[in-house]
């Protein structure tokens, strides 16, 4: 029953990533954290994530603005390692706990939609890219720190899917990369590869008839309940 409710977390995400650009982890990442453990499924959650980046950029590079996939690069570059340490760091019951806290704490700042100055200009790329990467290989949620980047510089949706998606290739291929002991059952990652080519084809259909707006708030409501879901059996563990 865990492995469908992933699976199905899986293909929601994917469809909502194809809309919106974003959404894949937040709704994924935590139920996968609950299938596997921390580590894992972070892991498998950005190994999928990559995938679906690639899958969606494919379509989409000729509108990727890639000055600021740049700036952005650079500050993953410094968030990523910061991130591996902490992952290296803490057990596993803590490290669920994080990663439902960090979750939790994206969906809020997203929910927010507002215009952060910090997130301005080349520093703000640079910012931005620091908290995706350190957020991206410690929880799997780097995508709000993106959201909030594409908020303050008013970056149209067609640029903004595009955009995202060269970065989160890069960063969730750098987090993969720093984490080299995973142990994956090599069944729940072929099913999650087909339920994300299921998802893309069922965001490419949704994409003509939901707003991204309604679609990003879906996305967050169940980010929110997994990320809770997370956290709660994290402190359940460390306090038994």
């Amino acid at each position: 029953m865990t492995w469908i409710l992933a699976l199905c977390a899986v293909t929601i995400g994917a469809a909502l990533q194809r809309v919106t650009g974003l959404g894949f982890t937040l709704v994924s990442g935590p139920l996968l954290v609950l299938v596997l453990n921390p580590f894992d499924g972070i892991v498998l959650a950005n190994i999928l994530s990559a995938l679906i980046a690639l899958l969606v950029l494919v379509r989409t590079f000729r509108l990727v603005r890639w000055r600021a996939v740049l700036w952005l690069a650079i500050g993953i570059l410094a968030g990523v390692p910061i991130g591996a340490v902490v992952v290296h760091t803490l057990d596993s019951d803590m490290l669920l706990v994080v990663v439902g806290a960090l979750t939790a704490v994206a969906v809020v700042l997203a929910l927010t939609r507002r215009p952060m100055r910090v997130f301005r200009g080349t520093g703000g790329a640079i910012f931005a890219g620091s908290v995706s990467g350190f957020s991206n290989v410690t929880a799997g949620v780097g995508g709000p720190a993106l959201a909030m980047y594409g908020v303050a510089t008013k970056m149209p949706m067609s640029a903004f899917v595009p955009t995202v998606q060269a970065v989160g290739f890069v960063t969730n291929v750098l987090s993969v990369a720093a984490k080299p002991q995973m142990s994956l059952p090599l069944p729940l990652v072929g099913a999650a590869v087909g339920c994300i080519l299921l998802g893309l084809l069922v965001g490419t259909v949704l994409h003509r008839f939901v707003s991204p707006s309604r679609a990003q708030t879906l996305a967050l409501a169940l980010a929110l309940a997994g990320a809770l879901a997370a956290t709660a059996r994290g402190v359940v563990a460390l306090v038994g």
